[in-house]
């Protein structure tokens, strides 16, 4: 997980710049900021059928307290306190409140930041991530203190109830029910192509939709259960990227891009054939064309 690499500590370092710039500065804070809108897209889109579904606001927060030299990165990048917003997807509920990467947070929905944790600890930011989402999930809205004083009430709208991070520390991605994490390599290796890098977002946040992690369950999977999973989440993503207004052939050019080079999750041994993968998702582009409409919960079919 990005939350727990110490390469990623780096990667917040870089995002959080001084508050009077508020875009992103540098590759790795552009990255946070194109996976947070390219999931937000596809998330808010398929909010719908996700049984798993939530109000979101679409924005991410970072923490200094999770570097060796906290102090260090306040007076690096002039920043008044510890928490700052780490992305804001564009077209997201958070952007179109104002609210943009690198503005210091005091408050989440009333509640102060609260003291620094233990020394590396990644507890204080995550636990006001949950915060946010679940108070944006349970109201509909969640107000964000900001440093100058200003209180932001953002209005939460529909949307899969999934987090996005960038992991800057491995050259894969994965997913649980709840998160989708996306190696920073990959976006790399798929050339900043943004319907590329969504056919790969939209392949994590299928194996979320579809709870891939219950299913497999935990230690050990058996190939075969793997391989029907993968086929799965590459079927559905061709449907995610339609519903979000993407071209699901992006999903084709981008396994064949990187099924080769040995992604974990989209080509690794137990997963098949990037040429088997992108057959199969070819076929499922005809089905869904053919469909009535794009409503996957009804019209998708699961393996056996």
């Amino acid at each position: 997980m990005r939350a727990l690499s110490a390469v990623w500590v780096l990667a917040l370092a870089l995002t959080l710049v001084t508050p009077a710039a508020a875009q992103p500065v540098d590759d790795l804070q552009a990255a946070d900021a194109l996976v947070q809108t390219i999931g937000w897209r596809l998330s808010h889109a398929n909010a719908r059928q996700c049984a798993r579904g939530a109000p979101g606001i679409g924005l991410l927060l970072g923490d200094v307290q999770t570097f060796a030299d906290p102090a260090a990165v306040r007076a690096a990048y002039g920043l008044s306190g510890d928490v700052a917003i780490a992305a804001v997807a564009e077209g997201s509920p958070a952007a179109a409140a104002g609210l943009a990467a690198n503005m210091v947070v005091t408050a989440v929905a009333g509640q102060a930041i609260g003291p620094p944790p233990r020394h590396g600890s990644w507890d204080r930011v995550w636990a006001l991530q949950a915060r946010l989402e679940q108070v944006a999930a349970q109201s509909g809205e969640v107000a964000l203190t900001l440093a100058d004083g200003r209180v932001v009430t953002v209005k939460a709208v529909p949307s899969c109830a999934v987090r996005f991070i960038v992991d800057d520390a491995r050259d894969n991605a994965g997913a649980t029910r709840t998160q989708v994490r996306i190696g920073r390599e990959e976006l790399v290796r798929l050339g900043g192509d943004e319907a590329m890098i969504a056919a790969l977002v939209a392949h994590e946040l299928a194996h979320a939709a579809l709870d891939h992690e219950t299913l497999l369950g935990p230690g050990d999977r058996p190939v075969a259960a793997v391989r029907r999973t993968e086929r799965e989440a590459d079927r559905l993503s061709v449907w995610l990227l339609a519903n979000a207004g993407y071209d699901p052939d992006a999903a084709l050019r981008m396994i064949r891009l990187i099924g080769p080079h040995g992604l974990f999750v989209i080509a690794a041994p137990s997963h098949g054939k990037a040429s088997t993968r992108a057959r199969e998702m070819a076929a499922e582009i005809a089905v869904m064309r053919a469909a009535p409409d794009r409503d996957w919960a009804a019209r998708f079919h699961r393996e056996p």
